[in-house]
């Protein structure tokens, strides 16, 4: 086993949280191997620095951890293909009132984040968008409808209103009463941070 001192500072940091973890979520590296599908060798290694973390590895040990990847390997963001700094511009309850947090995001198609402050309910049906899933913060992916057909949700702002509304793409309130209508792409959960901390956020797993 290498000394501490001249580990790389992604398994310095993996040991570390490693060990939090381990206390606090009560789990075996037996059962760790079985969750993450490796065996306990591959475990070992990453731990001991005899296999090194590629990007893949890194994002699959934060989700089992429930970590941000960047406090594994502050740097990750720039081995990921694609992926660029994004704002979360609004929030749901008030389209005038910014929001100050950012993603990293790899689709580059949409004009809009918004962060999901409150729960919101589906115009017309009984079905509701929470605003958190398991800890993480929801946030609207939202494009322009010419740029994006594929979607079953619309996102708008009426016109005597400040807040947002989702609607059922078929069921779109009258253009008339309109101010803004925006294609839902997604609806993400994940963990925001605000662009004046330390660290970055990466989009998680779960997805409406």
């Amino acid at each position: 086993m290498k000394k501490e001192d001249v580990l790389p500072l992604s398994v310095r940091n993996l040991r570390r949280i490693w060990e939090a973890k381990k206390l606090e979520m009560q789990f075996t590296q037996t059962g760790a191997a079985k969750e993450l599908d490796w065996s306990q060798g591959a475990i070992s290694h990453y731990l001991n620095n005899i296999t090194e973390m590629g990007p893949s590895a890194i994002v699959k040990l934060a989700n089992f951890l429930d970590v941000d990847p960047t406090e594994i390997d502050p740097s990750i963001v720039s081995k990921l293909p694609h992926v660029r700094k994004i704002k979360v511009t609004k929030k749901t309850s008030d389209l005038t009132s910014p929001a100050k947090s950012h993603i990293y995001d790899r689709d580059d198609i949409a004009h809009i984040y918004v962060a999901i402050d409150k729960e919101i309910s589906i115009q017309g049906t009984d079905r509701v968008i929470p605003s958190q899933h398991d800890g993480f913060k929801g946030v609207l992916k939202l494009c322009k409808q010419s740029k994006y057909t594929h979607n079953h949700l619309v996102a708008v702002r009426l016109k005597t209103e400040t807040h947002l509304r989702v609607y059922l793409k078929t069921d779109s309130p009258p253009a008339a009463k309109v101010h803004t209508l925006w294609a839902v792409m997604s609806v993400t959960y994940l963990k925001l941070t605000p662009r004046t901390a330390r660290g970055t956020a990466l989009p998680m797993q779960y997805r409406i």
